[in-house]
């Protein structure tokens, strides 16, 4: 799959991976729970600050940016909003 796209799996260390192309980063509850505090950033900044806490190094910021511009970003990030609002994190 294409794109940027959060995955719940809900294990004791994290609730969730974020999948970039083919590739996917565990993501850590409190990094879920500050983005989910942004629900009026624009799909921009959103994506700023996901590829700022959860790209740990250059390389994968890169990684995360490339696969969202592989898709429409606007439908991506509203998703990745969604996740947040459905799982409540």
């Amino acid at each position: 799959m294409k794109g940027l796209r959060f995955e719940w799996i809900g294990n004791r260390h994290y609730s969730a991976v974020l999948h970039f192309g083919e590739s996917f980063v565990p993501v850590e509850n409190h990094v879920l729970r500050l983005l989910s505090k942004q629900p009026g950033a624009t799909p921009e900044e959103f994506l700023e600050q996901a590829i700022e806490r959860i790209g740990i190094n250059p390389y994968l910021k890169i990684k995360i940016r490339a696969a969202a511009a592989e898709g429409d970003p606007r439908t991506q990030i509203t998703a990745m909003k969604e996740f947040l609002v459905k799982y409540k994190v």
